[in-house]
Order: C-alpha cells, then structure tokens, then sequence
C-alpha cells in the first residue's frame, strides 16, 4: 500500500476517534442538551469503509486506493451533514478537507472530481430535504428553518463556487509544489553526483592535497596525501602548516602576503621527514576562493619527488662519466706512451753507478709515481673502454664468497677489522660476467674498509627476490655526507689519499650495464650501506647487454 494512502487511513481513524471519545464524554456529562447518537453511527461507517480502504489498498493501485478514499469521505461527510442539520449544518466545511485532500493527492483531476462529487451530493441532499423527500433527523443540533428555493440555490451556488475554487487554487498550488519537488529532486540528485565525482577525483590524484583555512591550519587532506606523508588524516587536519614540515612559521607568514595577489607558490624541501627516512618533497601553494570569488582558504598540492631526483642525478652521472670519456680517452693514450719512455729512462739511469744514494731516491720516487701514474691511466682506460662482456650462467653467491676470502687476506685488512658476511643461499646462479661483478665486489667491499681507518666491521648480506639477486654491503665507518654521497660514482672524485677516483665509478658502469642498480644510504659518523640489485633472469641479462 502506497505510504500517503496509509497517512490518509491512519489520519481519519485518529480524527474519528477523538470525535467519538469526545461524544461519549459528552454524552456522560449534558446528554439531555446535545443529542450526539448519531456520531456513534456515522465513526461506525467511517471505521467499516476504513476496513475497506485498508483491502483495497492490498489489491489496487494507489491511484485507485486514492479515488475510494475520496468517495468514502465524501459520502460519509454527506452523511453528517444530514444529521446535523442538513442545509443548517456547520460541518458543510468538511467537503472542502476531502476536496483539498484529492488535489494535493491526485492533483488537478482529482481536485475537479472531488468537487464535483461534493455538489452533486450536496446538491441532492438540499433538494430532497427543501422538497420533503427526505425529512429532518430527530437528532438534530439545530431548530429547522424555512429554506426557499431562490436561498437554497444561492446556497448551493456560494458552496458549489467555493468547492470549484478550492479544488483549482489547491491543485494548481500542489503541481506547483510537485514539480518544484522534482526540480529540487533532479538538483539534488545532481549535485550529489558532482559531489561524489569531486570525490573521485580527489581521492583518484596521486599527489597529496591538502586545503588550509586562511590561517594556514589544515582542513582537510586526501587520501594520496596521507600515504605521501604516512600519517592518518586526524594527525594533519587541524594542525598548522609550519608543523607538517613543508614551511617554517616565519617563512609562512612572509608567503602569505605573496598568496594574497594570487600568486602560486612553488617549492622543493630536501630533507624532510616523513617516517624513517629524509624525503624530497615538491609542493605548490595556490589561493583558494568560493565561487563569489572570496577568499576561503589555501590549496597545498604536493609529490615525493625523491625516486624522480635520483633519476635525474643518475642521468647527470651519466651524461659526466660520457662526457669524460669522450674527452679523456685520447688524452689517456697520448700521456701513457711517454709515461713509459720516461719510466723506461729513468730505470736505465737508476743502474748508473755514477749517481748518489740521493739521487737514487729521487729516481725511485719518480719509478714508484710513474707505476702509480700508469695505474690510474689502465683503470680510467678500463673506465672509459669497457671490456667486452661475456655473460653466461655462474654462481654468483660462490663468488662473492670468494671475493670476500680473499679480502680477509688482504693486507689491506688489519687486525681491528672484521668481515661478517651471511649469504643465504649459499648457491645461486644469475646470468651475467662473473669477472666484472667479481670487480664489482671487490671495489665495493675495498672501500668499505678504506672508511673504517681506526677498524671496524663490514657485514655482507644477500637477499634473493623475485626477479633480482641483492647484496648489501655495510659498515660502520665514518660515513658520507650529502655531497660525497653526490660525487660517490663520478670518476676521479675519491675520499682516500691513495685511490684513483675509479674504483666506485667502474662499479657503478658494470652494474647499469648488467641491468641493475646500486643505492646507498649513508650517514655522516654513522656508517654507509651500499646494496647491489642485479638481475637473476637471462631475459634481463640479454636485454641490458642489448
């Protein structure tokens, strides 16, 4: 059953019931002076058509259910006139309830039919009582009076007016209100469509937002945003900016007059915290306005920038490490051939008795530098003109065991110093050049120690993944700032007096061309760890030496 139809039941049966509680109070208290019997049949009818409404509400339509209600009310409402006095009866007005009940219900049509039905009943009513068809009830409220025909036609006409024009005014202003309804319904259904795209897209954006209110406090944050700064939104909304870390309280208050004349503010933060680790973060400031064009606010939209900065120095890298080798590889040449006529000279002249143990320090230092000299000219050489590689499938957990042997019998390593190494599996074969990678190892573990002077350890682990075979070197040295970590791999920049400056930027080549990468986390006082990821399938292997 339709929910206005089961208003319409449940209203009458409440105005019916405090009628007829109200006649048998009164009917216990001045029955002599207001004969009310009546009301006992008409609530009986009311309550019997009720039963009815109540079933066909089960079987019809609403519209159906509507048009029954309407009539019931309509003839019992003709009813209570007759008793009540008939053309003298002041509950004449209830017509216009049940008129005003069809228009707003079934509208226009409804409106017009209610009224309708309303005159032809009360038409038939006055004529049978003014021509003595139907007498006067006993029971009646009022002394009869003397109806002629011209007044019960005047009456009938003000009524039959009255009933016309409540039943158009009523539905006029009712399809008014529905359509204004719908309108509202379309808007609102609308706007909450807008409002969950906006949503969508908010949510969707992989760079963090978060808007501010005029005094810099955060309002409100997206999801991207919180996995960006690995907080949950509670932690953000309602803190000021200065305390997220993307401005200093001083530095806002001098940006705020630059956002006034809607200016974007642009800027990159190195080092900020989030989490364990020192991020870069790029962000954008940008007014926020209403749509009046008020202020409201500040929109902060900002990226983890650091994954894309370390790309970009990798490229520098290699367009430096390019760039050197283009130039330096001629020159390379043409200073090792009297590099060795001078050092070839200066070992003849060494033989001659001639010369003083003065002089023969002298040409030993100059042997000894020539040798050092020549060094670093076959390492740059290595550097700059790669050896072929020749991969093939080879136990790279076997060899890096080895490279780490024979390091402990280096006379590099001293007493204070210690080697722990956990490589599990202890077998594993990749594809690749087993001597490169075993360079790779042995410059990678060669400087660990070189930046442990006063000892220390060096612990070497190994990770298998999916796809890549990982190996971490770390030790508890002295640690790089952030520009060593800078110039780490460019070729002939070294942190120790005695090294070429090559040793970690052939490393670095042999690697990227092996279709891996080296990443390094470093500390100043507080060690270094460098992890190798190179790639355990053929596919790979081939498709980097491609």
């Amino acid at each position: 059953m339709p929910s206005d139809a089961r208003m319409l039941i449940a209203i009458r049966v409440v105005v019916v019931t405090t009628l007829l509680l109200a006649a048998l109070i009164i009917q216990y208290t001045v029955r002599e002076l207001l004969p009310i019997n009546y009301l006992y049949t008409t609530a009986a009818i009311t309550y019997g058509l009720t039963l009815v409404y109540i079933g066909v509400g089960y079987a019809a339509s609403r519209k159906i259910n509507l048009i029954i209600q309407v009539a019931g009310d309509l003839v019992v409402e003709t009813v209570l006139v007759y008793f009540t006095g008939g053309l003298d009866s002041p509950f004449s007005f209830l017509y216009l309830v049940s008129i005003i009940t069809a228009s707003m219900l079934l509208y226009r049509r409804g409106g017009i039919l209610s009224a309708s039905g309303a005159v032809i009943l009360y038409g038939v009513l006055g004529d049978l009582m003014l021509y003595g068809v139907l007498p006067l009830p006993e029971q009646s409220w009022f002394i009869p009076t003397p109806w002629t025909s011209s007044r019960l036609y005047l009456n009938m006409a003000t009524n039959f007016a009255g009933f016309y024009a409540t039943a158009l005014l009523t539905s006029y202003l009712s399809e008014k209100l529905q359509k204004t309804s719908e309108e509202l319904d379309a808007n609102r259904q609308n706007l909450a469509e807008l409002r969950a795209l906006n949503q969508n897209v908010v949510e969707s954006i992989p760079s963090g937002l978060i808007t501010l209110s005029p005094d810099g406090v955060a309002t409100f944050i997206n999801p991207a945003g919180c996995l960006l700064l690995r907080r949950e939104a509670h932690a953000i909304i309602g803190r000021p900016i200065a305390q997220l870390g993307f401005y200093a309280e001083g530095e806002w208050d001098e940006f705020r007059h630059t956002l006034t004349g809607g200016s974007v503010i642009r800027r990159e933060k190195h080092d900020v915290a989030i989490g364990d680790e020192l991020r870069t973060i790029g962000f954008a400031v940008t007014p926020l306005n209403t749509i009046e064009g008020a202020a409201s606010g500040y929109t902060l939209i900002f990226q983890d920038l650091t994954d894309m900065k370390t790309l970009e120095a990798e490229l520098r890298l290699k367009d430096r490490m390019a760039a050197v080798g283009e130039l330096s590889a001629g020159i390379a040449h043409e200073i090792r051939n009297p590099l060795a006529a001078i050092a070839g000279s200066v070992q003849v002249l060494k033989k001659s008795t001639a010369l003083n143990p003065q002089e023969q320090r002298l040409m030993s230092i100059i042997l000894k530098e020539s040798e050092r000299l020549n060094k670093s000219i076959a390492d740059f050489l290595r550097f700059v003109k790669p050896q072929e590689k020749r991969p093939a499938e080879f136990d790279i957990a076997a060899s890096l065991a080895e490279t780490l042997d024979l390091l402990r019998n280096s006379p590099e390593l001293t007493a204070t110093h210690t080697i722990e190494d956990e490589i599990v599996p202890p077998s594993y074969t990749i594809v690749g050049d087993s001597d490169q990678i075993r360079q790779v190892f042995w410059n990678i573990a060669r400087n660990a120690v070189q930046a442990m002077p006063n000892g220390g350890t060096l612990r070497v682990t190994t990770a298998p993944a999916a796809d890549h075979y990982n190996i971490t070197f770390s030790d508890n040295g002295r640690g790089m700032n952030d520009a060593d970590q800078r110039r780490l791999f460019q070729p002939f920049r070294t942190n120790f007096p005695t090294g070429t400056g090559l040793g970690m930027a052939i490393s670095y080549r042999i690697v990227q061309e092996h279709g891996g990468r080296i990443e390094v986390v470093s500390h100043e006082n507080a060690g270094t760890s460098i992890t190798v990821s190179l790639p355990s399938s053929a596919a790979t292997m081939r498709n980097a030496v491609a």
